[in-house]
């Protein structure tokens, strides 16, 4: 009875929760454009772009800087939800698998935003400014053609979307329109996705970047990433009828969290198939982070309902509470925009792989019992940006609401980032997902998984299998994807999947691909998994459970499974009964297993003998199993430091694992730092078998000098019976703050101005220039000018000044931010105003960045690599305003130099008595290394410092007393 009244309050709770509504906040009609041309009969374009990286071009998107806002957000040393061990069930070959559109088809987009759809024999593929229609077979039956060519006018402005609608039979195009912050839309006049279309434009309020549509049996939804406004619903059937003013209705979505730092893209739900109950509203997706915000108590999921009323659209509604999911915690953000996430081989050019948004598309599908939809996303499985594909199913029925049936994290633990997932879910309940991946050692190519509906919850079952291999890589912009789309064939059982990939080094292709987990054959039977045994402390006598799937057609009854130990066949043995097609079932030997030698691993293989088996590749599953040591510990990771800039006296955090079946604790833990004396602490916890925990030195490690540092980590438990897993090396690089970028063509600086700065230095080796010996001073609440000029169109340029001197330009340092200037040979003049505060008075580091407009944003990170600009350093002196004594002070000049092999004279030069002064030497990562007190003679303060103790490398010496400082960068050799 509590439990039927907690249930029914529970139902009450949320059916009230979505009861409470709110009204459009935007109510409009679309602008009737006319029927199209026949897409067969539209120009054909050539090919228009090599592989110069200076000849790409970059869609308009508002730019993305995915940050963590929240330094306590969970997890906080990695994923917990991950998926390391690859799968194993073999999957079907792929159905199709044929080249799409390529860069030299686009005039050099950047990137290409991939999408396809699917029909009963047709696939469009589109990305930026460029599409093609196939049959299913790979045959081009139309273009390639420019995209803007649908429309009246030619506008090529980018973010296509390419939808079939299988309820209506009928193709939908987009695409938006800069000029006017519209949208252009295309639904074809018949089935044939060859022939006319109907063409629209929808004026908005604001610029509606990353549009994202789906397919709904009352409206087209779309969402966009704009402030207001954000969720669209346009008039379906209006649409189909080719009407002329077919109305699109707007809506906020309450009670959202937004991080401002990245790009806002909740997600509309796409149907899949032709069932739906007539009264089902249009669900919206979005995911809410703990690491954007501190008002985000716990990482978890919204849902909106939104219900259309087209007689009356101002009597349409959205959730005014939306639905909350919480889950697994999970880090969506990644590296700042224009830095990259994903590493590449033989470069340091990152590519972006998108953070903080739901991965196009929401896949919904109604079923006998109940509605799924199958929601993913990228996430940071280790904390340094190696990417997973968080995954889940959503789960309601008529009677309740919306809950997370299953969730995983897909991130096999190789070294590779899997990323711009996209996945769908077929009649049978089974999931197919699409995706990238690439790491340092592996080009970007194109790879699929899945699961069948009755597999173990919250992992993907399917094996790993290559669509395409990575041949090239992308050196010249760090922009990729920026989405990727995986939909279903009317059919309802295969999967058709496209994204890009690199076919040479900055040329990228899309591949379009499909597959099926199920019904190719009509007699078709396999181990899908090897239940037990498990790792562990095992005996001479192990059960062996063992699910057998029927991927047929037809039903199966009394087959052979066969068991193999080590290679060696121990038993077959006959299934009992009938296995029904599309079904699996568990399956018990009565053979076990002697697998009694303690540190053994043994080879377990389990497959069906069927005779007829019309597809023998997916009989057989193999499972490696261990017999665990009682006493077994090890490192497996060095989580912190990570190679990066600034470092110094750095916390070294390790993770451990307990490999064996016996909880430990209270055993010693090392690390050395290049070969030097071991630091040995002892680990006060106790880790379970099977567990992993971090443990953080209480004793620092100094990273100060730049290059590389050898860091072994290791374990020392005295009852440990394998000392081969003990230890873990890494090494990790002090990188330094001297950013690079390729000047060659003109970028950067050719003339640089401000006040008595007059620098006409042309490109600096590596696109970096240290000129901090050119001076000038500044004063507070004047405005400052600056001029300079770039031998390269399209720059932007940006100035930090460090007034805190800490040697780390913050974003509120920054005194010009992405100023553009356009035409080379051009002197461009701006000013700034530094605020009328003595505290930021003193002898400050200035850098001046410039970057190339389509390539990086110059206000980014000042310390990344830009592919083109330039990096120019200086000294500015920002007078107080002055006393007397401010007065000699600023006239003072600071001198650093070495006087023996280790030792460095610092002098204030003055005559003036400023009282007490001090001198600190800070490192690059701010850490204050040496301090002393100065003294006074007659004409100047001095004292001498020893740098024995301390790395090679750049420093800052600052003198001060509690009014007045100045600072002078030192280089130790």
């Amino acid at each position: 009875m509590k439990k039927s009244l907690l249930l029914f309050l529970f139902v009450a709770l949320v059916s009230n929760v979505f009861a409470q509504k709110d009204k459009p906040t935007f109510l409009a009609n679309g602008k009737y454009l006319g029927e199209s041309k026949p897409l067969r009969d539209l120009p054909k374009t050539v090919a228009k772009h090599n592989n110069d990286p200076k000849n790409f071009k970059f869609g308009h998107n508002r730019m993305r800087f995915p940050r963590k806002m929240n330094e306590n957000a969970l997890p906080l040393h990695g994923e917990t939800n991950a998926q390391r061990n690859f799968a194993s069930s073999t999957p079907y070959p792929l159905e199709e698998d044929f080249e799409g559109t390529n860069i030299g088809e686009t005039a050099g987009y950047l990137p290409p935003d991939p999408t396809g759809a699917v029909g009963p024999n047709h696939f469009i593929n589109a990305v930026n400014s460029s599409f093609k229609i196939f049959d299913k077979s790979g045959n081009v039956l139309a273009g390639p053609s420019d995209l803007g060519t649908l429309w009246p006018g030619n506008f090529n402005n980018g973010d296509p979307i390419v939808l079939y609608d299988q309820l209506a039979d009928r193709w939908f195009i987009s695409q938006f329109k800069t000029s006017t912050n519209g949208l252009l839309i295309a639904v074809s006049t018949t089935p044939d996705p060859t022939g006319t279309y109907y063409t629209w434009e929808y004026p908005l309020d604001s610029f509606p970047d990353y549009p994202h549509y789906t397919i709904w049996h009352d409206a087209y939804y779309l969402t966009a990433n704009k402030n207001a406004n954000n969720t669209y619903a346009l008039d379906r059937q209006a649409m189909i009828n080719g009407d002329a003013n077919p109305a699109i209705v707007g809506f906020s979505l309450p009670g959202i969290t937004v991080n401002t730092n990245t790009v806002f893209s909740p997600e509309p739900a796409n149907l899949l198939g032709t069932s739906y109950d007539a009264n089902t509203p249009g669900y919206i997706v979005y995911l809410q982070d703990d690491g954007w915000s501190g008002a985000i108590a716990q990482d978890h999921l919204k849902i909106w309902e939104i219900d259309m009323d087209w007689v009356t659209p101002f009597n349409s509604t959205v959730s005014a509470i939306p639905l909350q999911l919480n889950t697994v915690p999970f880090e969506s953000t990644f590296a700042p925009f224009g830095t990259g996430d994903v590493g590449q081989p033989g470069t340091t050019r990152k590519i972006d792989m998108i953070g903080g948004v739901v991965s196009y598309m929401v896949n919904y599908r109604k079923f006998a019992g109940h509605n799924s939809m199958i929601v993913t996303f990228n996430v940071d499985v280790d904390g340094n940006d190696l990417s997973g594909i968080r995954w889940f199913e959503l789960r309601n029925d008529s009677t309740n609401p919306w809950s997370i049936y299953q969730e995983g994290t897909y991130a096999p633990n190789d070294g590779h980032s899997r990323f711009m997932g996209s996945a769908a879910i077929d009649d049978q309940g089974n999931i197919g997902m699409g995706f990238n991946i690439a790491s340092t050692t592996l080009p970007v190519g194109i790879r699929f998984t899945g699961r069948y509906s009755d597999d173990p919850l919250g992992v993907m079952t399917v094996e790993e299998t290559v669509i395409v291999d990575g041949v090239g890589v992308q050196t010249g912009s760090n922009r990729f994807g920026d989405y990727s789309h995986l939909t279903m064939d009317p059919n309802n059982q295969t999967f058709w999947h496209t994204t890009q990939y690199f076919s040479a080094n900055n040329f990228w292709s899309t591949r379009v691909s499909s597959f099926k987990l199920y019904g190719n054959y009509d007699n078709d039977l396999g181990v899908v998994d090897i239940i037990t045994p498990t790792d562990g402390i095992l005996s001479a006598a192990e059960s062996v459970q063992v699910r057998v799937r029927n991927f047929g057609n037809l039903d199966q009854s009394n087959f052979d499974i066969e068991l193999r130990l080590d290679d060696n066949l121990v038993a077959t043995e006959t299934y009992p009964g009938t296995l029904s097609a599309g079904t699996s079932a568990v399956f018990t030997f009565s053979q076990t297993l002697n697998m009694s030698t303690q540190g053994q691993t043994y080879s377990v293989k389990a497959k069906t003998s069927l005779a007829g088996d019309e597809f023998v590749d997916n009989d057989e599953s193999e499972k490696n199993v261990l017999h665990l040591y009682n006493n077994d510990v090890g490192v497996v990771d060095i989580a912190s430091p990570t190679t990066g800039e600034g470092l110094g006296n750095e916390t070294v955090s390790i993770v451990i694992r307990n490999y064996g079946a016996n909880a430990q604790s209270n055993f010693d833990v090392s690390y050395t730092l290049d070969a030097g004396t071991p630091v040995v602490e002892t680990y006060p916890g106790t880790i379970n078998g099977g567990e992993q925990a971090t443990y953080n030195f209480t004793q620092t490690g100094d990273f100060s000098a730049l290059g590389s540092h050898d860091v072994d980590a290791t374990t020392s438990l005295a009852t440990d019976q394998d000392n081969t897993n003990d230890t873990y090396s890494e090494q990790i690089i002090h990188q330094s703050c001297n950013p690079t970028a390729d000047c060659s063509f003109g970028d950067g600086f050719v003339q640089f101005t401000m006040v008595d700065i007059n620098n006409p230095s042309g490109c600096s080796p590596n696109g970096y220039g240290d000129f901090t010996a050119q001076s000038t001073n500044l004063m507070l609440n004047t405005p400052i000018s600056v001029s300079f000029q770039s031998g390269y169109d399209d720059q932007t340029v940006s100035i930090f000044i460090d007034f805190n001197d800490n040697f780390v330009f913050e974003p509120s340092e920054l005194v010009v931010t992405d100023y553009s200037a356009p035409l080379s040979g051009t002197l461009y003049t701006t000013s700034f105003t530094i605020p009328n505060d003595n505290n930021l008075s003193g002898t400050h580091l200035m850098r001046a960045r410039s970057s190339w407009t389509d390539s990086d944003p110059s206000s980014a990170d000042a310390c990344i690599d830009f592919t083109y600009g330039e990096t120019e350093d200086y000294t500015v002196v920002v007078e107080p305003n002055l006393s007397i004594e401010d007065d000699e002070f600023n006239k003072a000049k600071l001198l650093v130099y070495p006087t023996t092999d280790s030792k460095y004279e610092v002098k204030l030069n003055s005559s003036y008595n400023f009282g007490d002064l001090k001198v600190e030497i800070y490192n690059t990562l701010g850490q204050v290394v040496l301090k002393d007190d100065m003294t006074k003679n007659s004409s100047s303060y001095s004292t001498e410092l020893n740098f024995k103790n301390q790395a090679s490398g750049v420093y800052m010496a600052k003198v001060f007393n509690g009014t007045f400082s100045t600072v002078k960068r030192v280089v130790v050799k």
